[in-house]
């Protein structure tokens, strides 16, 4: 696939609409070969290709340095979940089966309330009302206020429990592993096929149903 025609505008699309389920890359796969930098042609191209490739593992990095970082202080990781959780419901698949799951908890316990919601969203947990432009909802809340209210609050904790130099740390730690890797992983073969290619147009173009959710390259 050539990514130096994939547009980071693209890339971006295909992430927020990209099932998430996919395991992580082995780390045999992860660790493999690693190369200098490369020419300034091929830097942006091999950027591109290994950010949506090794998504899940780059997550589980930052994750990883994160909880590590912030095991010292039980406040601030509850915090730092909560802004975690409003960044994963910028993917839609995430937002949508979040919706779902609160409302069939919503329903044991008031099922008029549930019911009420489910309206608000067009009849659908996630989705806008038909014949409109596709608007992700959770529990009959547009998703940008959910994002919003959440990783507010998330800062808001932050700051209460004293964990800035905490946060510095491990956003140096996390996103530096991830930098140096995406930049220094030389893109494997699998991530060159025409199957890998067919699946990344259909994620960005909205019609990932008709592919199925196997990402294993």
């Amino acid at each position: 696939m050539d990514w130096a025609n994939v547009t980071f505008e693209e890339l971006l699309s295909s992430l927020q609409e990209v099932d998430w389920n996919s395991p992580p890359r082995s780390p045999k796969e992860f660790f493999g070969k690693f190369t200098g930098l490369p020419d300034q042609d091929k830097l942006l191209p091999r950027i591109k290709c290994n950010l949506y490739y090794y998504r899940t593992n780059y997550v589980l990095l930052i994750l990883l340095a994160f909880c590590g970082a912030f095991l010292r202080n039980i406040g601030a990781l509850v915090a730092l979940g909560i802004c975690v959780l409003g960044c994963l419901c910028l993917n839609d698949t995430f937002a949508i089966t979040l919706s779902d799951r609160t409302l069939r908890m919503i329903r044991r316990i008031h099922p008029p309330l549930a019911q009420k919601l489910r309206a608000q969203s067009g009849g659908h947990a996630g989705l806008g009302a038909p014949g409109k432009a596709r608007e992700v909802k959770i529990v009959g809340i547009k998703r940008n206020t959910v994002v919003f209210m959440l990783l507010a609050l998330g800062i808001i904790l932050l700051w209460r429990t004293r964990a800035l130099l905490t946060l510095a740390i491990a956003v140096i730690l996390g996103d530096g592993g991830v930098l140096l890797h995406v930049v220094l992983r030389a893109p494997n073969l699998k991530s060159r096929m025409a199957s890998a290619r067919q699946e990344f147009r259909a994620v960005w173009r909205g019609y990932q149903t008709d592919f199925g959710h196997d990402y294993t390259l």
